[in-house]
């Protein structure tokens, strides 16, 4: 069992290691096949069901301007505490809430947090990525397809420029073992992209009115993930509101971008009816 797993693992590593590149280059691919929407080619890919729900446009502008406006002031707490050699301003914050929500945690909340921070997981989160994509490519969903890859690939990418920019050390006596910087989040910035992106991907399928539950569900699984985190001292808590909304904001502005682009508006316009079908 163990040796059938190994190159699985190896090739976890191995793309792991070339992330970066391999998430840039996704998004370069999202570019050259918006510009072949535009110029309607290839023609088959550009099957679109046209959906009755449609998230507020002006609200995922507001979402978005708000995460970024979050993230920002986290990123300056953070910065302007390295300044210090002792712990002050938002890293004593963080150092408190971690002391409060770890001392004395009983082993069943432990092992709900070890299990649930699986959903964040680099491996889990990027099987789900490829099996949702090529699901939609396989429906011939051009568009949704477009934006799933700008959400997931564009967090992955923004979370690790940051991580390299911000070089934060991770909280000591972490229950699980944990390496790289520690802000922002990555399971928190990449459940509330996947997560968010699901639910959007339901809620265009879904009977009219019966979205709430869907979306609900989506913020529990994130916010689940990103207190899991700070439980096992893999991260501050610092570190999972910002990777929250650098995820949930990425993810507002390319689901505007994409609801744009379907309805007109945005890059490429909306198809002629014959390349669109019904839900």
């Amino acid at each position: 069992m163990l040796a059938a797993a190994a190159p699985l693992v190896s090739m976890a590593h191995w793309l792991d290691r070339r992330a970066l590149w391999l998430q840039l280059l996704l998004l370069l691919a999202v570019a050259g096949l918006l510009y072949l929407r535009m110029r309607q080619k290839p023609a088959w890919l550009w099957h679109d069901r046209t959906a009755p729900y449609r998230l507020p446009g002006g609200r995922l502008l507001w979402a978005a301007g708000l995460a970024a406006a979050v993230f920002g002031l986290l990123a300056a707490g953070i910065h302007q505490s390295h300044a210090s050699s002792a712990p002050h301003g938002l890293a004593a914050l963080d150092l408190a809430v971690q002391r409060a929500l770890t001392g004395g945690l009983p082993s069943a909340w432990e092992s709900l947090a070890r299990g649930w921070t699986l959903l964040g997981d680099l491996r889990a989160m990027g099987l789900l990525g490829v099996a949702v994509a090529l699901w939609l490519l396989w429906q011939r969903q051009g568009l949704q397809l477009l934006a799933w890859v700008a959400a997931v690939a564009g967090t992955g990418l923004w979370v690790r420029c940051t991580k390299g920019w911000m070089e934060r050390v991770r909280p000591l006596g972490g229950l699980v073992h944990e390496s790289g910087f520690s802000f922002p989040s990555g399971h928190s910035a990449g459940t509330a992209a996947i997560f968010g992106m699901l639910a959007w991907q339901a809620a265009r399928r879904l009977p009219p009115g019966r979205q709430g539950p869907v979306l609900a569900a989506a913020a529990v699984l994130a916010l689940g993930t990103a207190l899991s985190r700070v439980l096992l001292s893999a991260h501050y808590a610092s570190d999972v509101l910002a990777g929250l909304a650098l995820g949930g904001g990425w993810t507002a502005l390319v689901l505007w971008a994409a609801d744009r682009a379907e309805h007109g508006g945005g890059p490429g316009g909306s198809l002629p009816g014959s390349a669109q079908s019904p839900v």
